[in-house]
């Protein structure tokens, strides 16, 4: 059976598909409209391309996994006569407003998103069944499950800790004794208006960043200066709640503006990774300590956040931690995954885990790239793509890779700006071309084998490929004067081992950079201009070279320029 997932989050909506425990697609909304973090709505053309990659139909379709997201104000049966009118007057002139149904269920003092929501209407209008199951969760709950999904632990806490949803900000569970426990029962683990990933949201609009990962990564340059007074507003229970209060003070945003004026953007962000790494380091441990586990499946946008995960490893051990890099995904493919559980209940449920494979997220433009840059009258500079590029990368010039398509939950890295980390100043100018904060933190891309001697232990020679590029890693020793763009003032950098297997491409050409250069490394971000969503299409693609974004581009077949 095949089981759609959606998320229609006001940020970062889209869906996945699978068929029973086997996933198919994941495909961020924002892939296909190029908006960067597009939601605000149901993600319509990312279930027509999971359907598309997986050459299915919306007949196909068995079943529905639902995240309490936002939905067009026509689906909401269970609201009370007086708002249903009122809604009802505005649909007739035009206006059907989103409303978000985490919001209606808490307001309402609705025990299930069930009783809100008109699910045979919604399934209807989305070309499905109207009588398949549909099954709702909470994001933070739902992207725990995937990490927990990829290990065979019998016993651990599962702790989820979100900012895109204006639900439940934190959820904990224990699995023991072939059990799945919530810690809160109906009670959300976040109280009060204002959660921590609150406070990264309005940091990141106030500094006026592209997203919280550009935060994180200015944390490096900065000093915590202002974390004790964050910390003073947030308080922590025996049982994992985290509350804040900012109420006497005027509310959280106007408290932090007042807090940040006169200091450094950096300053600020280094407060708030304080924050979250001593709030949230805080109440994981007492949790552990509490109910006496060992093991951690941590979900959530908040996690996505390599420091964050790198104290979390130093703290507790990285063979006890597991996470997903992409909150976003995991909460796609942890929504199902939620609604795999209901159904079948947790025995089966843990029968069936599994490390995922790569997973496709967008369309295979590998036949495409080539003609669409000769066709637009790009020089073809060698036809020998990986020695060619290597020697291109050698002399410092930006590179971007094209490879066939995109693929999610720890896959291919197919579209990726690479550089060389052996000039200093390499990762700023290329942050500013592509219009990204310079402080961006880069992929280190080395092959596995060389992994040990790249980063410094205990990450090297510990870490799960699942948790590669979730993680911040010490650069060794050895490397940092000749790798001085790869990390930041603290040393620390972000590691994605290429698997030779996975990745013959990759593989190939670090092997080929490596022969000229002498160095085990390659540095990459994401093709990504300013805020736009990743770039994916070839017409993206010429995009790049045609507004002087990246020097080449290489394909499996070729070496392109810009022509004359």
């Amino acid at each position: 059976m095949l089981i759609l997932g959606i998320h229609s989050g006001w940020r970062d909506a889209g869906a996945a598909l699978f068929d029973e425990y086997r996933p198919l697609a994941v495909v961020p909304l924002a892939r296909v409209s190029g908006i960067g973090h597009d939601g605000g709505r149901l993600p319509a053309e990312a279930v027509e391309l999971c359907l598309e990659i997986a050459g299915a139909l919306r007949s196909d379709v068995g079943g529905l996994a639902l995240s309490h997201g936002v939905f067009p104000g026509r689906y909401f049966s269970g609201l009370p006569l007086k708002r249903r009118l009122g809604r009802g007057l505005g649909r007739l002139i035009g206006r059907d407003a989103p409303i978000s149904l985490a919001e209606e269920c808490r307001r309402s003092g609705a025990a299930a998103a069930e009783a809100m929501l008109d699910a045979p209407g919604l399934l209807g209008d989305l070309g499905l069944n109207r009588h398949i199951p549909v099954r709702f969760h909470a994001a933070p709950a739902a992207q725990g499950l995937l990490p927990l999904f990829q290990t065979d632990w019998q016993e651990a806490l599962i702790f989820g800790a979100d900012s895109r949803t204006d639900g439940a900000a934190y959820s904990a569970r224990i699995l023991e004794g072939g059990r799945l426990a919530d810690l809160h029962g109906d009670e959300p683990a976040s109280a009060g208006p204002d959660p921590l990933g609150r406070l990264i949201a309005l940091a990141v609009e106030g500094l006026g960043l592209p997203d919280a990962e550009a935060l994180f990564a200015l944390a490096a340059y900065g000093e915590p200066i202002l974390a004790q007074a964050l910390l003073a507003h947030v308080k922590l229970d025996d049982e994992g709640h985290i509350r804040t209060d900012f109420s006497r003070e005027g509310g959280a945003a106007k408290w932090l503006r007042g807090l940040a004026e006169g200091h450094p953007p950096a300053f600020v962000a280094a407060s708030l990774q304080k924050m979250l790494q001593d709030a949230l380091g805080q109440a994981i441990e007492r949790l552990l300590q509490r109910h006496e586990m060992s093991r951690l499946a941590l979900g959530g946008d908040l996690f996505a956040n390599p420091r964050l995960a790198h104290a979390l490893m130093m703290r507790h051990g990285a063979e006890r931690i597991m996470l997903h890099p992409d909150a976003a995904e995991a909460g796609l493919l942890g929504g199902v995954l939620h609604f795999l559980l209901q159904r079948d209940g947790v025995d089966e449920w843990l029968r069936r885990r599994a490390p995922l494979p790569p997973i496709p997220s967008g369309r295979d433009y590998g036949a495409d790239i080539d003609p669409v840059l000769g066709n637009a009258g790009c020089r073809m500079v060698s036809q020998e793509p990986w020695p060619a590029a290597a020697a291109l990368l050698n002399i410092g010039r930006s590179v971007a890779f094209y490879g066939r398509q995109a693929f999610g939950a720890r896959g291919v890295p197919a579209r990726l700006v690479l550089f060389s980390g052996a000039a200093a100043g390499m990762a700023s100018e290329v942050c500013q071309r592509l219009n990204r904060p310079e402080a961006t933190m880069p992929l280190v891309l080395t092959p596995r084998r060389q992994a040990a001697e790249v980063f410094r232990p205990p990450y090297a020679d510990r870490l799960p490929d699942s948790l590669a590029q979730a993680v911040a890693a010490p650069l060794a020793a050895r490397w940092r004067a000749r790798l001085p763009a790869a990390m930041a003032p603290d040393f620390l950098c972000r590691p994605y081992p290429v698997d030779p297997d996975l990745e013959p491409q990759f593989s190939d050409l670090l092997e080929a950079y490596a022969a000229q250069s002498g160095l085990p490394a390659l540095l990459g971000l994401p093709i990504q201009v300013g805020r736009s969503a990743p770039l994916d299409a070839p017409a993206d693609a010429l995009r790049l070279l045609a507004e002087n974004r990246v020097d080449y581009i290489v394909t499996e077949h070729a070496v392109w320029e810009r022509g004359e």
